[in-house]
């Protein structure tokens, strides 16, 4: 488990900002937001150390606290994480009930919940009560890509915290008028368009291919924000007609897959599988989600 913040790359204002509120006052309920799902993991981790840490300048990676924690057996920190599937109202509810039971060591318990955007809607009322007055010796660090996809009164609950994008996803032009075809393709549901505009990304490295990746993820979840948060700006404004349209066409449920989808795609690259092969897998399985 992740113990450090100065190990996490990148977010170096968030990251005084965290730093300061954890010397000060830390709200009991935080949502991090990354729609590349690149740094919100390990910066929840590293962020329920640092709530559980006994030690001076929080994490310090030297306590018995953080100790445990590196080792992923300290018995205040729970962690909520379904993978692929949604988190459903027996496990909110589960974590209802442990919230009323005090910590067993020190004075704090953390429950570190993944993936909050995959709570289905009677899985998020059952937190309602515990998330805006949770005990005094409780915290809450949820994680989410498409933060938009959370019920407004559970978002309402929440300190909420945008991580920036990793470096290798900084817009480019050239990659996002790439991208652009894709989305329209997708909207249509064509499979044909689907294939040809992917070829081109079938000819990048390993790295950029990653960052388009990156890039698509973040345009779903501008998608999904189209028509759930119409007034939020779009990460990406270059594609703002894409993926306004791309939202309209498609449910939210199957964005998020092809999300999903994308996420697979990336993090099998950075295990040295070809592009082209990652792009065929892209068009087929983007269409047969949205099929």
């Amino acid at each position: 488990m992740q113990t450090s913040l100065d190990a996490i790359a990148g977010n170096a204002a968030l990251k005084q900002d965290l730093r300061a509120a954890l010397a000060h006052r830390f709200p009991q309920t935080v949502l991090l937001c990354d729609p590349s799902g690149a740094s919100n993991e390990p910066l929840a981790e590293a962020l329920s150390a640092a709530l559980l840490c006994t030690g001076h300048n929080p994490p310090c990676g030297n306590c018995p606290s953080c100790a445990k924690l590196r080792a992923d057996s300290h018995p205040d920190l729970i962690v909520i994480d379904e993978g692929e599937n949604e988190i459903k109202v027996e496990t909110a509810r589960r974590i209802r009930d442990e919230a009323a039971i005090r910590p067993n060591e020190g004075g704090r318990k953390v429950f570190l919940i993944r993936h909050a955007d995959r709570m289905n809607p009677a899985a998020q009322n059952a937190l309602l009560k515990v998330l805006e007055e949770p005990p005094r010796d409780v915290f809450f660090v949820l994680t989410a890509m498409q933060p938009g996809v959370i019920l407004q009164t559970i978002r309402s609950r929440c300190t909420i915290y945008h991580l920036e994008p990793p470096a290798e996803a900084l817009p480019d032009d050239g990659m996002l008028d790439a991208l652009a075809p894709f989305l329209r393709a997708l909207a249509d549901r064509d499979e044909y368009g689907m294939a040809l505009a992917v070829q081109a990304l079938g000819k990048l490295p390993k790295n950029e291919f990653r960052a388009a990746m990156a890039l698509l993820i973040t345009a779903l979840r501008d998608a999904v924000l189209a028509v759930s948060a119409p007034n939020l700006s779009p990460l990406l404004p270059r594609l703002r007609q894409e993926t306004v349209y791309l939202g309209s066409r498609i449910p939210t449920k199957k964005l998020l897959a092809v999300a999903d989808l994308c996420t697979t795609l990336r993090e099998r690259a950075a295990r040295n599988a070809a592009s082209g092969v990652q792009c065929t897998v892209l068009a087929a399985g983007s269409y047969q989600i949205c099929q």
